[in-house]
């Protein structure tokens, strides 16, 4: 794999990582209501699933995974739920503080699973990762080292892309302290968490 052919493909790994969807949503929102490592680990979870995603793609398992297209189902309505129950515990929250519930490993599990769940939810990256790689990669002369390199890329990309995100909302929590602010905040991202789980579901 040449470094030019590698540099494209993190250019477009890079630009889909960017785009505006329920996994960079999620992260700013964690980001908002409950600072940057919730967040940050929500990317993680999104980098996670997005690298088996690019994997199963690499070892030309796209027609397998739409053989077994119930398990990403179950994923996706899993993920769904999710953001839902998120949403409504968010909403009946009011001004609670982010740091008031929970343990600490329990919340940051919870946080990766969600990521983790909206990647693997999304079938159809599969697909983009698929058809995105013999435009730009030769896969003909592809080794595994390649392979490897490639699927190091896109948790690259996800981590340094989801943590821009996180980081830039963590920042922003800070201005959501006051109460007033915060259940303004928690019933606004509640009722985004609802309906993107609601979207995500019926996709």
């Amino acid at each position: 794999m040449t470094p030019t052919a590698l540099l494209a493909y993190c250019m477009a790994a890079t630009l889909a990582a960017m785009t505006p969807g329920p996994a960079m949503f999620a992260v700013i929102t964690n980001g908002v209501t409950r600072g940057f490592m919730r967040a940050f680990t929500t990317g993680l979870g999104v980098a996670a699933g997005d690298a088996v995603l690019v994997t199963l793609a690499l070892l030309g398992l796209v027609a397998l995974a739409q053989t077994f297209e119930w398990v990403f189902l179950v994923v996706k309505y899993a993920g769904a739920a999710y953001l839902v129950y998120l949403g409504i515990r968010m909403w009946r929250a009011a001004a609670a503080s982010a740091d008031e519930s929970g343990k600490g490993e329990t919340r940051f599990a919870r946080s990766f699973f969600l990521g983790a769940s909206i990647a693997l939810g999304n079938p159809k990256a599969i697909l983009f990762h698929a058809s995105i790689m013999p435009l730009i990669l030769n896969l003909n002369t592809m080794t595994f080292a390649d392979g490897v390199l490639v699927v190091a890329v896109v948790i690259s990309v996800n981590i340094l892309t989801m943590g821009f995100y996180a980081a830039l909302s963590g920042r922003a929590s800070r201005w959501f302290r006051v109460p007033s602010r915060m259940r303004l905040m928690n019933r606004v991202a509640g009722g985004a968490m609802i309906g993107t789980g609601a979207l995500i579901a019926a996709r």
